[in-house]
């Protein structure tokens, strides 16, 4: 609809040239002009219009920009110069040298791509306003002001509904690796450390008290796994009752300290109103890189074989060369 509106402001500007320059300066003799029924027209647009010159003074504002910026856009008339529609449309007491909104910058590249452009502001009480530039022969231009903060909250929650369990909200295992592989891929030499997490005990709890109780363990359980992470580092629910931890700086022995303290931490009774605390456990294999290996598969297989170990021996255990791995290993002990 946007570039509809486009289009429209471009024929309003070759069609009445003299019209929207004879505008008087009070504000506006708009029926006057151009006609009532074109201005009402162009009011009723649920988008604010403004069209300037090739001097880029503002020649035309639609009442769709009233309704955008309030009380703002009272400080606007025309023949005013675009920094400062743009410093009025800011909703603030800015000097109109400035280009807070990239507007005018904006402007300065349409003009030498020639192509239409778009600029996102956000306003001070958090509305989203998209602002689409469009060219016009003989070097005028129109500015289509649109409140996007909806479709770009929309946008938001399908990005993180894309990457995240909608159980627990934990990354999935699409930004894990995400992350796994930028880890992986520093030059700076800090190590980092992979938790393979696989919970014992947690099918008889759906048999015996039901998903319903089984989803609200899960829950609680992925709110101790966020417990002690740092900003680099990320859990994740791979599916069923498989977890992932990536501690983005971490050497062998602090890694599996913290395997340690987090097995202990998921150990401990879950109150989930079934009448008495429910337990499950946690096999915990921790595999490092780059001293265990250096390609993603080859880290997840090596966490996966001290995951195993760590269910026969009780504990959390650190990748070792003498651990079994899988077929697919194809340089065992060595980093990969």
């Amino acid at each position: 609809m946007t570039a509809r509106v486009g289009r429209a402001a471009m024929k309003l500007a070759r069609r009445y040239p003299r019209a929207v320059r004879g505008r008087r300066q009070d504000g506006l003799g708009r029926g006057r002009t151009l006609g009532p029924g074109l201005v009402q027209a162009l009011d009723s647009l649920p988008h604010g219009l403004c069209v300037f010159d090739a001097a880029d003074r503002l020649l035309f504002m639609s009442d769709g920009f009233r309704r955008l910026f309030g009380s703002a856009a009272n400080r606007i008339r025309p023949g005013l110069h675009a920094r400062e529609v743009d410093a009025a449309s800011a909703a603030g007491p800015l000097p109109s040298d400035r280009d807070p909104n990239g507007l005018w910058a904006a402007c300065r590249r349409l003009r030498a791509r020639g192509t239409t452009d778009a600029v996102v502001q956000t306003l001070p009480d958090g509305r989203q306003i998209a602002r689409t530039l469009h060219p016009q022969a003989g070097g005028g231009w129109t500015a289509l002001w649109e409140d996007v903060t909806e479709r770009r909250r929309t946008e938001s929650l399908l990005r993180y509904m894309a990457h995240h369990d909608p159980l627990t909200g934990l990354p999935n295992r699409y930004l894990f690796a995400a992350r796994l592989d930028r880890a992986l891929a520093r030059r700076d030499g800090v190590p980092c450390a992979l938790l393979s997490i696989d919970l014992d005990g947690f099918k008889p709890v759906n048999d015996r008290h039901g998903h319903a109780m089984g989803d609200a363990l899960l829950r609680q359980l992925a709110e101790r796994l966020r417990e002690g992470l740092g900003a680099a580092d990320i859990a994740a629910r791979l599916g069923g009752d498989e977890f992932t931890i990536l501690l983005g700086d971490a050497a062998p022995a602090p890694a599996l300290g913290f395997a340690l303290h987090l097995q202990a931490r998921l150990a401990a009774p879950y109150d989930l109103g079934a009448g008495s605390p429910i337990r499950v456990g946690a096999a915990i294999g921790v595999a490092c890189a780059p001293l265990h290996a250096t390609r993603a598969q080859a880290l997840a297989e090596r966490a996966d074989a001290a995951m195993y170990t760590a269910k026969r021996l009780g504990h959390p255990c650190l990748w070792d060369e003498a651990l079994i791995l899988g077929p697919t290993d194809t340089g065992r002990g060595a980093p990969a």
